[in-house]
């Protein structure tokens, strides 16, 4: 049976969609697309911060990077105190990999990790690098483009995670209403620096009193269920409070 629609490739529909000219076919008239500027070595470099839990959990991760296309300059392997330090690191990637031991708990990493370039992203030992990764950028300002999710009850009250997320953010800029994940933020090290140095003043070197003025909620309930330190939505919370958002352009994902 014939089918009564043509399909031509002339024309695509991209609307409400972030892309880079990579993302582009061979068509000539686009819908709705917000076209972005792709990284550029020459204006920035990144550094990949990978929390690690055991001692080679990470190595999948490592040892396929040159095979992939990403901005990373460097990978700093947050580990265990008591972990050992793999030392042949250059024999699996072109990109150069430091290990730093921890001297605070896990969730900590996003402040603890010493970073020697001016911009840095935070993953885990469980994830990969993506083939491409598309960092965008605005064009001819270059801002990070941040994807975050509104905080409405839809996306985000309805999950006690989620809520006690924003409820931590909003200590630092009250009203907050968007949620950026901790693995989207591309985060400025001076920025992160500044952050983190009055985050620990309000909450405690280690996140100790984070929930200390809590105890009439604890009454109850068992417990809170929310973050245990320091996250890419109190980050950005905090940048709007000392009027820094500009450094980002935000996109509701």
């Amino acid at each position: 049976e014939e089918d009564p629609f043509k399909y031509t490739p002339v024309i695509h529909n991209y609307a409400a969609t972030n892309l880079i000219p990579r993302h582009l076919g061979p068509e000539y008239i686009i819908h709705g697309a917000k076209l972005y500027s792709p990284w550029d070595p020459t204006k920035t470099e990144v550094t990949l911060v990978v929390s690690e839990w055991f001692f080679d959990r990470s190595l999948h991760l490592i040892q396929h990077l040159d095979d992939k296309d990403h901005p990373f300059s460097e990978v700093v392997v947050m580990v265990p105190p008591a972990a050992a330090a793999h030392d042949d690191y250059d024999l699996m990637t072109e990109v150069p990999v430091r290990t730093q031991h921890r001297g605070a708990p896990d969730f900590m990493d996003l402040c603890e990790a010493d970073i020697k370039t001016d911009w840095f992203m935070i993953t885990n030992s469980y994830h990969h690098v993506a083939r491409h990764v598309d960092l965008m950028f605005t064009p001819g300002t270059f801002k990070p483009v941040i994807p975050f999710t509104p905080a409405t009850y839809a996306f985000c009250f309805k999950y006690p995670y989620c809520k006690e997320t924003i409820n931590l953010a909003q200590r630092f800029n009250p009203g907050h209403d968007k949620v950026v994940q901790d693995m989207d933020m591309l985060y400025n090290t001076e920025m992160r620096n500044a952050f983190c140095k009055e985050w620990k003043e309000e909450n405690g070197e280690e996140g100790e009193l984070m929930y200390k003025s809590q105890q009439r909620r604890l009454m109850f309930r068992k417990k809170i269920i929310g973050p245990p330190g320091p996250t890419g939505t109190s980050y950005y919370a905090w940048l709007v409070r000392e009027g820094k958002d500009g450094m980002y352009k935000l996109t509701d994902r």
